[in-house]
């Protein structure tokens, strides 16, 4: 059984808004869900990288803001050895976001994880 690594190092993240402006002007693909949007292009890098926004006006208190950007990093980072190479931005969309599980945030991040897969193959 090999290891996979697990990290998520800087070069798996969008950095600066040129990064971001480039996923948001072309999305090649988009998935979502009633919490989530997620934009994508896909690169010929060798990962998959990520970027997180979660506004204010969906999540008002800073901590519940936060817990949501981990719960999309850490699915990011479980299943990036799965993802195709592509620029994700992960748009947190709906305000009742903040009252869900853990275990079901993961879950719906996980799924939609699969569908960008089945959309490069």
């Amino acid at each position: 059984m090999s290891l996979v690594d697990q990290r998520f190092p800087k070069s798996c993240r969008l950095l600066d808004s040129k990064a971001y402006e480039q996923v948001f002007s072309k999305p090649d693909f988009r998935v979502s869900n009633k919490y989530f949007l997620v934009l994508g292009c896909w690169t010929t890098l060798d990962t998959a990288r990520l970027g997180i926004i979660v506004g204010k006006k969906h999540i008002a208190r800073a901590n519940q803001r936060n817990r949501v950007k981990r719960l999309v990093r850490e699915t990011f980072r479980t299943n990036r050895a799965n993802m195709p190479c592509a620029d994700l931005v992960v748009l947190a969309r709906h305000k009742e976001l903040q009252d869900l599980e853990n275990n079901a945030c993961h879950s719906l991040l996980h799924a939609l994880m699969e569908e960008i897969t089945k959309k490069r193959q």
